[in-house]
């Protein structure tokens, strides 16, 4: 896969790429329809320009919220253009250079007395600390899954049940489920011409397109200091149906990327670091399983500005540790090739672990715990009368792939 490829899905996790899907479920659209794009670029494109007159101030997708006294800043973690120098060749680490720059420029203006230092601590910590040990990065990981420990289980027990996030749409207001008369009108006016549908309908259009805007937008005042709000992939995402990304069902969520104790009071050295580290991507990927979304490494690349792969190890090492499966696509949707929730499951079984308590300690459903424990039970047991691997996917109709997963652990 080239890059392009690569990251053609986070590309394509847009606002209007949300909207215009929810109209091609909801309505008489295709999923392709240019209609349905003019449709919703002109809504937008109007919301925004009565909102700015308003002077309603709203953050966007990959933003993250600053708050300090009376000021505030909005820092684009992520944008199509900071892919420039990956799509050239060069590694994540011109990327986040770029990333820093243009939000340098955005706290410079918000926080005049702010320094490269200060923003650095927000989003890029990592650089201030990766080389004050005594140890590093990769003594910091878990090579292999550890006994289960209920002391260990019950204080992340306790961490996840206390994580109850608010869903996007329960945080709106009452203006925002609103737009000045005279905007509906002519926004119902040109649904009426463009789409040839009738003033009933294209109303109701308007009004739908509007709240989605501001549910995946939310006003300042709608967020907490160090809050993000996404478009992630829905838990209920059908990835073998839509192969093409930009018309798998989505979600948006609000994620807590820092909470002010942890700003007020961050490491100083490696260790220290990444156990907070783990902790803060743990919280991420339960705060928006919670609200029905799943996040991707490539996601987590951004708002933590640390590479897909040392996040990937990162999640892996805590899975390990903790006997925790981590909420991603790759544990709840079976997407990608993660092996780690798979290893952990089978192991808390051959510890003797009955289904109901797997999940309880891994905060995996049953239904899954029990699918995995199934699967290699029945693997196993093909493979001590010697079949082949290919022999086995015929008769489990699995996949060669999942079988291969299986008889490796």
């Amino acid at each position: 896969m080239n890059r392009h490829e690569l990251y053609r899905p986070l590309v394509e996790r847009t606002l209007e790429n949300y909207q215009i899907q929810y109209l091609a479920r909801k309505y008489d659209f295709g999923k392709e329809s240019l209609v349905a794009r003019f449709l919703v670029e002109e809504i937008n494109r109007r919301m925004e320009e009565i909102e700015r007159d308003l002077g309603i101030e709203r953050v966007k997708p990959f933003e993250l919220y600053i708050r300090r006294g009376q000021r505030q800043a909005r820092l684009p973690l992520f944008n199509p253009g900071y892919l420039e120098p990956i799509l050239a060749g060069r590694d994540f680490s011109a990327a986040r250079n770029l990333v820093l720059k243009h939000c340098l420029q955005i706290y410079h203006r918000e926080f005049p007395k702010g320094s490269q230092n200060d923003l650095s601590r927000i989003i890029e910590p990592w650089s201030l600390v990766r080389r004050k040990g005594p140890s590093s990065f990769v003594d910091q990981l878990c090579p292999a899954p550890l006994p289960y420990s209920s002391t260990d289980s019950a204080f992340w027990d306790r961490m996840i049940a206390q994580n109850r996030p608010l869903l996007p749409t329960d945080r709106l207001q009452a203006p925002d489920f609103l737009a000045p008369g005279k905007i509906l009108k002519e926004l119902s006016n040109y649904v009426v011409e463009e789409a040839g549908i009738g003033p009933v309908v294209a109303r109701q259009l308007v009004e739908e397109v509007i709240a989605l805007r501001n549910i995946c937008c939310p006003r300042t005042r709608e967020l907490k200091p160090g809050e993000m709000p996404l478009i992630v992939t829905h838990v209920s995402a059908r990835l073998s149906e839509d192969i093409t990304t930009r018309f798998r069902q989505l979600a948006p969520v609000i994620i807590t990327v820092w909470t002010q104790e942890e700003l007020a009071s961050q490491p100083d050295t490696v260790p220290e670091f990444l156990e907070q580290l783990k902790r803060r991507i743990v919280r991420v990927c339960f705060e928006a399983y919670r609200q029905n979304g799943l996040l991707t490494l490539m996601e987590m690349q951004w708002i933590f500005q640390i590479s897909s792969v040392q996040i990937s190890k990162l999640i892996r090492s805590v899975q390990r540790e903790h006997n925790l499966v981590v909420p991603t696509p790759g544990t709840i949707l079976d997407a990608g090739r993660s092996m780690t929730h798979k290893d952990i499951i089978v192991n808390l079984h051959l510890q003797g672990h009955t289904v109901k308590e797997i999940a309880r300690i891994t905060h995996h459903s049953p239904r899954a715990v029990d699918n995995y424990i199934g699967t290699f039970e029945a693997v196993l047991i093909l493979y001590l009368f010697g079949l082949s691997p290919e022999l086995m996917s015929r008769l489990l109709k699995r996949g060669i792939s999942l079988i291969k997963e299986h008889l490796k652990l």
